[in-house]
């Protein structure tokens, strides 16, 4: 480690210079900690004291569970269940990267899609402080615990991960019978559709993994939802399905098929075993992963 005295660990590149006018100019010592991503070697502050977190989902839900000082995010709108401070910056959907040099970075956690896209711009991002990644194509424990070990953090990541795993094995002491014997899935409704949510890289089919839940295996080859699945073939998808996990964004979503007749019929809707999440669960971190398995919980109390 070595003691660098800088207001950044490199320069700001042109964009950013026509705006360097906005910020505060401060200078400070920070420690630094040599890292490799898949941007290259270079510092990272080892205490980061203004982290900008760009996808609500993947970077700030470990972001906070790690305790790291956050200063915004973007992407999207976290989920209730994700404990945001209040104050925090919003740099919209389409990431505003004049905002973000506005709040001042020492550190910025981007997830590892497309960096020149708008919404996760990691290579624009990279001329305003030192990028750090997550990955959406791996299961979150994995993409968790290398952010936490990237940053010198194992313990608090170990810690999180433990909370986690604590919900998991209650709930298995709660439902083990249930668990391997009634089958559950999580879909997501749409107009007079659905889409079963049940590939490898989704939230929810990782938690039921954990959990030793019985569920529909996807099809071959298929790593995120089943693709569009008309109300004609609801029964044949569900008919054997005790259980449903709705991945809805509002309470309005749990109720988009409610007049489909062969919706009304299935097994699940008609005995009441239904979930809804009123938020993003597809895709997420730590407090996603619980939210889901709280939902888990509630959906076997609901079974008979």
């Amino acid at each position: 480690m070595s003691i660098k005295l800088n207001r950044r660990n490199f320069t700001l590149g042109t964009a950013g210079l026509a705006l360097g006018a906005m910020l505060p100019g401060r200078a400070f010592a920070q420690e630094t900690r040599s890292v490799t991503t898949i941007y290259g070697t270079y510092d990272i502050p080892v205490s980061p004291q203004r982290v900008v977190a760009i996808d609500s989902r993947l970077d700030l839900q470990p972001a906070l569970a790690l305790g790291l000082p956050v200063v915004g995010y973007g992407h999207s709108t976290p989920g209730s269940w994700v404990p945001v401070p209040e104050g925090l910056e919003f740099y919209g959907s389409e990431v505003n990267i004049e905002q973000v040099l506005a709040s001042d970075p020492d550190l910025i956690i981007c997830a590892d899609y497309d960096p020149d896209s708008v919404w996760w711009p990691a290579n624009r991002l990279r001329d305003i402080a030192p990028v750090v990644t997550t990955s959406g194509a791996k299961p979150w424990k994995e993409a968790f615990r290398e952010l936490a070990t990237l940053l010198g953090m194992d313990g608090a990541g170990d810690a999180a991960i433990a909370e986690y795993e604590g919900l998991i094995a209650e709930i298995k002491a709660r439902h083990g019978e249930k668990l391997a014997t009634r089958t559950v899935v999580s879909v997501q409704p749409w107009e007079g559709t659905l889409y079963v949510m049940n590939g490898p890289k989704m939230l929810q089919p990782q938690v039921l993994a954990d959990l030793g839940a019985k569920t529909i295996p996807p099809k071959e080859g298929q790593e995120y939802d089943s693709g569009e699945i008309p109300a004609e073939a609801f029964g044949d998808t569900l008919g054997q399905v005790d259980g449903i996990i709705l991945a809805t964004t509002s309470p309005e979503g749990a109720t988009l098929l409610d007049g489909e007749p062969t919706w009304q019929r299935l097994p699940a809707v008609a005995s009441g075993a239904l979930v809804a999440s009123n938020g993003n669960i597809n895709y997420g971190s730590i407090y996603s992963a619980i939210k889901v398995a709280q939902m888990v919980d509630e959906l076997y109390g609901k079974m008979a």
